[in-house]
This record gives structure tokens, sequence and C-alpha cells, in this order.
């Protein structure tokens, strides 16, 4: 879980740095400041209030769950879940986005750090522990930077 929490704090700031306003995207639907806001989003609705049906067949939760743990990337094209668009969205200037989104990131850190058996339901990958959640986050920040160019 360490390795998780290193990627978030130390390599995915730096990733993410690289990113500019202009970056041309890659695949896929979001604007560069849409994408900010939907990772925003994501780690926001990993450990708020904010409760999600699971959409996946149940039969298919236990093969999605080892997905989260391997090395396959997310594939392009996949559409985000429903409960994201019950949180607001923000419409800041680039780097306003950029530090929300790594202001919210610390936040879901800091709440794991507390609450290490935490588990919610996440509507594709179903019920998640803290580990968990950290390789969705792993796995869905390379998406959507690979979406913009950054390895």
């Amino acid at each position: 879980m360490k390795e998780l929490q290193r990627y978030l704090l130390l390599e995915f700031p730096v990733k993410l740095k690289a990113l500019k306003a202009r970056s041309k995207r890659q695949f896929g639907e979001m604007s560069v400041i849409e994408m900010l806001d939907h990772l925003r989003k994501a780690f926001l609705l990993s450990y708020n209030e904010t409760q999600a049906e699971i959409t996946s067949p149940e039969e298919q939760l236990p093969k999605l769950q080892a997905f989260l743990a391997s090395d396959k990337p997310i594939r392009p094209g996949a559409k985000a879940p429903k409960v994201y668009g019950e949180i607001p969205a923000n419409k800041e200037d680039f780097e306003e986005m950029k530090y929300l989104l790594l202001k919210e990131m610390v936040a879901m850190l800091a709440y794991f750090d507390k609450h290490p058996d935490f588990t919610k339901v996440h509507p594709i990958f179903g019920e998640l522990n803290v580990e968990q959640w950290l390789q969705m986050h792993k796995k869905h920040t390379e998406h959507h930077l690979r979406q913009f160019g950054i390895e």
C-alpha cells in the first residue's frame, strides 16, 4: 500500500506538472480542465458521504477487482460512472484546478490514513477497501494522464 501512496504523493504530482493547459487530447472527449475536475471528483467520491450503487453484475466483481490489482491499464473509451454527475462541476482556471485536484487527493489520503479499515462501494468495482481504492486511483490517474500524452 505504501507504494500506491508513494505514487500518488510523489510521482503523480510530477506527472501532473508536465500537463499543460494546451495539452492535446490523444483519446476521449474531455478537455484538460474537465479531466482535472473528473479526477478531483474521483478522489472525493472515494471517501465522502455520496453513496453509489454497484452497476456491474455481482458475478463479475471478483474479476473486476483482480483487474485493479493487475498491471493492465484502463482502456480508452471507458465511461465515467453516473455518480460523478452528483458532484458539482468546478470550472476554475487550469492552475487552480490542478491545485484543487491535489488538495482533494491529500484530503483522501489523510482520511484513509485515519481510517485504515474503511470500505466504500465503487459503482463499477464494488465494495473496495483502502488499498483497492488506491489501486483504482493509480490506474485512473495514469489513464487520464495518457489521455493527454503524459506517460
